[in-house]
């Protein structure tokens, strides 16, 4: 039989955590965005590298890795639809579309005290499915004194 973990007892800090969010789409989501936008090359080999390392550049490699690319964006999708439309709609509004506060606050209808909780309650939840199940380490947590 399968045995469970213990839920986890220690305190999000929501606010390093949203802060890791923020950094994890503005680094890792976009360079993945980048990737799976590379256009698919069938037969012109890429030489911008210097010579030794020309090889790396094959068109097969890039064309892997911008299918593994495209594969993590589908990934982190699948993981936004695991959460409530509201968080969902935080997420992909902020992170991936680049809206406002303001105007994901103005779009779900709540005042920005309100959004600001959700917000915050948003990117936890976020965090802590990545981390459950791609292994990021988005989630902080206060260090108890």
């Amino acid at each position: 039989m399968m045995k469970l973990d213990p839920p986890d007892t220690r305190e999000v800090d929501y606010s390093k955590t949203r802060n890791n969010v923020t950094n994890w789409f503005d680094t890792e989501y976009s360079k993945y965005q980048r990737l799976a936008n590379i256009p698919v090359i069938s037969s012109v080999r890429l030489s911008l590298a210097p010579r030794s390392t020309a090889s790396a550049n094959s068109v097969e490699d890039m064309n892997v890795n911008r299918a593994n690319a495209k594969q993590v964006l589908e990934f982190v999708d699948a993981i936004l639809d695991t959460l409530d439309d509201r968080y969902k709609t935080i997420i992909k509004s902020l992170y991936i579309q680049g809206s406002q506060n303001w105007q994901v606050a103005e779009r779900l209808g709540y005042s920005l005290t309100q959004y600001t909780k959700l917000k915050k309650e948003a990117c936890a939840l976020f965090a802590q499915t990545m981390d459950m199940t791609a292994g990021t380490e988005l989630t902080s947590y206060k260090c108890k004194e």
